[in-house]
């Protein structure tokens, strides 16, 4: 027996999941129906591929920003690094100017045409030497702190970006879930008495409710229904009913299809395979069982995966 689950018409007045500042106009009531939902859905994955994609581009602005940074700072540093000894060397000069006869001595035919003396010439060369040398610090230290303001603007770009995506996959995730809830169905075995209950509104759910419709049915070896099936059979079947034909019969190609999902990750409509030659498949459906067609003899049923020592791996087709 297969039963869609109902969920309690939205109240006006509950919470929206997305509070809005004092002030600030009341956000846009999520829709309630499953069509409504699926076009919401649409629209907010869109808008989170373009944010993740504006993040992106923050982290990699980012990036340069402080490559940008610490390239000045650098040059600064060399510069200052460079004009040390020639300050300290400038400095030893005037003293021995100052030494060797004070500011008289600083005058005399042995120096310039402009009347210095040999040292006092060598000491003015030298401290335009510096002078030169701090006006290229002065402008470096300029070039690191414009680099310093930059990095500063694109770090909070970055960070605005980021909570801006994150508000985006909140929404999806919010959406999602109350397309889960639209979307479920309730199901008993009654050969075995095991129950299961199916979520989400992708194609591998669909296809697992599809599939659920053939509880039951005969295994018939190399089958693939629409009254009698085989392991993989079923699967190929349920997929084809759904818009997706033509799926290879064969338990290999299956698994080498889709995305390769983990025990701990499982979802209905997950296929689980098992066997060290992986010869039997079976659908997830949720809480530990799983739909399958085991043998000759036997019929369509669920069963507990942890009945299964030889589970072999997982995928997703969508």
């Amino acid at each position: 027996m297969i039963g869609l689950g109902t969920t309690a018409p939205l109240a006006a007045h509950a919470a929206q999941p997305f509070g809005a500042p004092n002030g600030a106009p009341a956000p846009t009531p999520l829709p309630t129906s499953e069509k409504g939902l699926r076009q919401s859905l649409d629209a907010l994955n869109t808008e989170a591929e373009k944010l993740t994609e504006q993040y992106n581009k923050a982290r990699v602005d980012l990036d340069r920003a402080r490559k940008a940074e610490q390239a000045a700072a650098r040059a600064a540093a060399t510069l200052e690094a460079q004009t040390a000894p020639a300050r300290e060397r400038l400095g030893q000069m005037a003293a021995a100017n100052y030494m060797n006869g004070g500011p008289s001595a600083m005058f005399g035919v042995s120096g310039s045409s402009e009347g210095l003396s040999a040292g006092a010439y060598l000491t003015q060369s030298q401290a335009g030497a510096v002078a030169a040398l701090q006006r290229q610090i002065d402008r470096a230290n300029q070039a690191r702190r414009t680099a310093e303001a930059r990095t500063a603007q694109v770090q909070q770009a970055a960070e605005r970006a980021k909570a801006a995506r994150e508000a985006a996959r909140q929404k999806v995730a919010e959406v999602t879930k109350r397309l889960d809830k639209l979307t479920t169905t309730h199901v008993k075995d009654p050969r075995t008495g095991l129950s299961a209950t199916i979520q989400g509104s992708g194609l591998p759910a669909k296809m697992t409710r599809k599939a659920l419709t053939k509880l039951g049915s005969p295994y018939v070896w190399a089958a693939a229904g629409p009254t009698t099936f085989d392991c993989s059979g079923l699967v190929v079947w349920a997929y084809a009913q759904v818009g997706k034909p033509g799926l290879p019969h064969y338990t290999g190609d299956l698994l080498a299809m889709g995305q390769r999902v983990s025990r701990g990750s499982l979802r209905s409509g997950d296929l689980v395979y098992f066997g060290a030659s992986v010869h039997h498949m079976g659908i997830y459906l949720g809480g530990g069982k799983y739909l399958h067609a085991p043998q000759t003899g036997d019929v369509v049923k669920i069963s507990n995966l942890s009945d299964r020592s030889d589970f072999a791996g997982a995928n997703r087709i969508t």
